[in-house]
């Protein structure tokens, strides 16, 4: 059984492989119906090659984001440790430190970091479990974003805050906000990019009708139905397969 990215490759390369055997054919491969010709033959199997570049492109696009963000919140947390143990130090009331502690238990209760990337298979059915598991990553970084804010709008507000670790003050704390929001942002895009790009090749290869699958088969039948099921030019494409997806 081929996993649904071979039978998307599949699928484009066995329209090339179809085509070649007919333009061969005696008396002339001439179906009535345009969808069927040679030309659009041709012209399905190249954009077939074209979505599926876009789609290596973005998800291997979409891989790079999600680094990007787990290298960023992986340093996160020796940070707020850091910058706790700043405030416990800090001339401040016992009251303010335990809302501090506090905000880093509500920061710790999902660690975007316990949750993984969907582990990489050739399986195209992971498509929809990348997609889910996207969702509850953003979802998680969202939070962890908006309890890291907490934290930082707290220290801002304490005069008594004032660490000498450059890393540590409120202007670095914030600037890291910043930028995990970016990394954040950068990931989401990235991982709409990616399901758009999917959506167009399936739209592309398998369309009712004027999809690459649909063209295959039907052109399959023409073959069938104008030189017989016995014919040689027949036997010579019937093996030539079309999946639809699954």
């Amino acid at each position: 059984m081929y996993s649904n990215k071979r039978s998307n490759q599949q699928n484009v390369d066995n329209m090339e492989v179809f085509t070649e055997k007919v333009i061969t054919f005696k008396p002339a491969y001439n179906p009535s119906d345009e969808r069927l010709s040679i030309q659009n033959q041709k012209q399905v199997k190249a954009s077939g090659d074209a979505v599926l570049l876009g789609v290596a492109a973005a998800e291997r696009a979409c891989e790079s984001a999600i680094t990007a963000r787990n290298v960023a919140f992986d340093a996160l947390d020796p940070v707020v440790t850091r910058a706790i143990n700043g405030l416990r130090i800090s001339d401040v009331p016992a009251q303010t430190v335990d809302q501090g502690e506090s905000l880093v238990r509500e920061f710790r209760n999902k660690r975007a970091s316990e949750i993984e990337p969907p582990a990489k298979t050739e399986e195209d059915s992971d498509e929809e479990e990348s997609a889910k598991t996207n969702k509850m990553r953003n979802g998680s970084f969202s939070t962890k974003i908006e309890n890291y804010r907490n934290i930082v709008v707290l220290l801002a507000t304490l005069a008594a805050y004032k660490p000498n670790e450059s890393d540590l003050t409120v202007e670095s704390l914030q600037a890291r906000l910043d930028d995990l929001k970016r990394v954040n942002s950068a990931c989401i895009a990235a991982d709409a990019a990616a399901e758009a790009a999917r959506q167009q090749r399936d739209i592309v290869l398998y369309a009712d009708k004027t999809g690459l699958v649909s063209i295959g088969q039907d052109s399959k039948l023409y073959v069938k139905s104008a030189y017989g099921a016995t014919s040689t030019q027949y036997k010579s494409i019937s093996g030539i397969t079309f999946r639809k997806k699954k």
